[in-house]
């Protein structure tokens, strides 16, 4: 039986199973299928909501089958009904056949437990059932639950939208984690951005060469100077740019894929030379792809820890990071990353800091950046790396940020840059502008 469901409940289970994401899972199945359109916005509103709202779908399921144990595929089969009965325009009946339909197919047993569970919820309704499930609870334990977001990153949240002068702002945020975003293309030179404006795509707000995609993109990715790309890592990118000479030697410390090392390679004046180092030779092939065929970039399959001294005037360190900040295109990210991950991560992002400024030239600049709001690997890093380094320095990025998107809601009061889902309509990218004192 191949179907949206079906195709939406192997799906979870391959995300459940694996370190795989469903947006490089998804376009690889559709492909291979000739569905209409209808069909295919299915199975993704299926398989993308599973995953934000798992955390409400499993205390609902549990609270209907207290002692019993579920497996998996029983689980996610069920998690599908809910979905369909509480955020989707189907009709109950078929929401809950369907389902059934599902579980009969490999665990025919247990389609009289779903069955019952699926008409219980609705016979209660969500908000009957959420009120049940957050009695009694804490303020943010309540939002856990409200919100589908576990309890240490709604904290973690807390914490950064509190050092950005916005601890208000906390349901904004976590609502617009469940938001589904818009596609953001990037027009990779001012000829690709005339050609979108005359096709009328619609301008995106916040980043100078982004654009919003509606409807079908094989037209618009057709050009080969547009990407798609969420408009805040296009800022990451344009703001290194902005700073960096653009006569010199570059290096993107981690460029795989290479969206943002195909922004940059355009970036520089023909006496400049980008180099990009990827460890993973298949990301590394991703980066050769992004960039111009060719072209003077060289691709290096190397950890940005073994960057060599003085060779640089500047380093874009993109670090790796627990991807709080794409919670909206990833929200199996959520349920992946653990409290546990992030002693390592920290200790990795510290290790290619220190790589950055030895690889560094006199006067040479790092633009620091990660997908991720948590202050342990945003100003905390950096506080910790002026420490460790007393030949650097600290740079107001935000006015860089503000000549380059005169409208963008910042705080002034910081000099690095926080950029928020619900407020900027990106990823929740940091930025921070380090300067490798000249010597006297």
């Amino acid at each position: 039986m191949d179907n949206p469901r079906q195709l939406a409940l192997d799906l979870l289970g391959r995300v459940a199973n694996s370190t795989s994401y469903v947006n490089l899972l998804l376009p690889k199945e559709l492909v291979k299928r000739d569905w209409s359109d209808a069909d295919k916005g299915l199975v993704q509103e299926l398989t993308y909501g599973v995953l934000r709202w798992q955390l409400q779908y499993n205390l609902i399921i549990d609270n209907f089958t207290a002692g019993k144990t579920l497996s998996q595929n029983l689980r996610s089969a069920i998690q599908l009904g809910l979905h369909q009965l509480f955020r989707m325009r189907i009709p109950t009946h078929a929401a809950i056949n369907e389902s059934v339909d599902l579980v009969k197919g490999f665990e025919n047993s247990a389609a009289g437990l779903a069955n019952a569970v699926l008409r219980n919820a609705e016979r209660a309704g969500l908000e009957t059932l959420l009120k049940e499930l957050c009695k009694n609870k804490d303020e943010y334990s309540t939002l856990s639950i409200r919100y589908s977001h576990p309890l240490w990153i709604v904290t973690g949240m807390l914490s950064a939208l509190d050092l950005d002068g916005r601890k208000d702002q906390l349901e904004s945020l976590l609502a617009a984690n469940n938001e589904v975003p818009a596609v953001n293309l990037i027009a990779l030179t001012e000829q690709a951005a005339a050609r979108l404006d005359d096709s009328g795509v619609e301008r995106g707000e916040v980043s100078p060469r982004g654009f919003l995609a509606k409807g079908n993109l094989t037209a618009v990715l057709s050009d080969s100077e547009v990407r798609v790309q969420d408009q805040g890592s296009q800022l990451v990118a344009l703001a290194f740019a902005e700073i960096a000479p653009s006569g010199g030697n570059w290096l993107d410390m981690c460029s795989g894929p290479g969206g943002k090392s195909a922004v940059l390679e355009r970036q520089l004046s023909p006496t400049g030379r980008l180099t990009c180092y990827e460890p993973n030779a298949k990301r590394a092939k991703l980066v050769e792809s992004a960039l111009v065929a060719g072209g003077s970039s060289v691709v290096e399959i190397k950890n940005g820890q073994d960057a060599p001294a003085l060779a640089f005037e500047a380093v874009l360190l993109d670090a790796p990071c627990a991807g709080l900040g794409s919670l909206r295109r990833k929200p199996e990210s959520r349920w992946s990353k653990a409290p546990e991950q992030l002693p390592g991560l920290i200790k990795l992002q510290a290790d290619l800091v220190d790589a950055a400024v030895k690889t560094l030239k006199p006067g040479g600049y790092l633009l620091y950046a990660t997908c991720s709001p948590l202050v342990i690997e945003t100003n905390a890093q950096i506080r910790a790396a002026l420490d460790r380094h007393s030949d650097l320095e600290l740079l107001d990025l935000v006015p860089i940020l503000k000549s380059i998107s005169p409208d963008l809601e910042l705080n002034q009061n910081r000099k690095t840059v926080q950029l928020w889902p619900h407020l900027h309509k990106t990823d929740a990218m940091f930025m921070a502008l380090l300067q490798k004192k000249a010597e006297h």
